[in-house]
């Protein structure tokens, strides 16, 4: 814990301010007067003050990838999944405060937009993607294509007799 809060206290002395972005190994925080927010550590959402949502993608056997984020208090109206023609799926939300109106004294939980991108894997069917949130879970189901027959030879033997 000391070595965090000397590498914390090193990387505001270099940013010249309390308030800054910080990462860490497995995701970035935001620290500053009321603030504490995951990112992530990845190159293309430094360049993004939005935090990333975490991801576990499971390869099933049975056909189909499975992606679950954790969206603890968040119902599928404060979500949206879209798929472009690049076969990139988003996943974006807003956790907003319950207490808009009230001061805060200390803010630890993490409020404001989010978004996540993934690419789909090439063997991954663009049609028929569901999702679904329970128990502030959410769950995306993405089928696999189905492998292609092999060729059969198109000439046919002929019997002569």
């Amino acid at each position: 814990m000391r070595d965090m809060l000397k590498e914390m206290a090193k990387q505001w002395k270099e940013t010249g301010s309390v308030s800054g972005r910080v990462f860490w190994p497995g995701g970035g925080v935001e620290f500053g007067p009321n603030r504490c927010k995951p990112g992530s550590s990845q190159p293309d959402q430094a360049k993004s003050s939005t935090p990333q949502l975490p991801l576990d993608v499971v390869d099933a056997p049975e056909g189909f990838y499975t992606l679950y984020a954790d969206v603890p208090g968040l119902s599928k109206a404060d979500l949206s999944i879209k798929l472009s023609k690049e076969c990139v799926l988003t996943i974006s939300g807003e956790r907003k405060s319950p207490l808009a109106d009230a001061p805060l004294q200390q803010q630890e939980r993490a409020l404001g937009s989010f978004e996540r991108r993934w690419e789909l894997p090439e063997d991954a069917e663009s049609e028929g993607i569901s999702a679904k949130v329970a128990d502030g879970v959410l769950t995306i189901t993405v089928p696999k294509k189905q492998p292609q027959p092999e060729p059969v030879d198109e000439q046919q033997d002929i019997f002569i007799a």
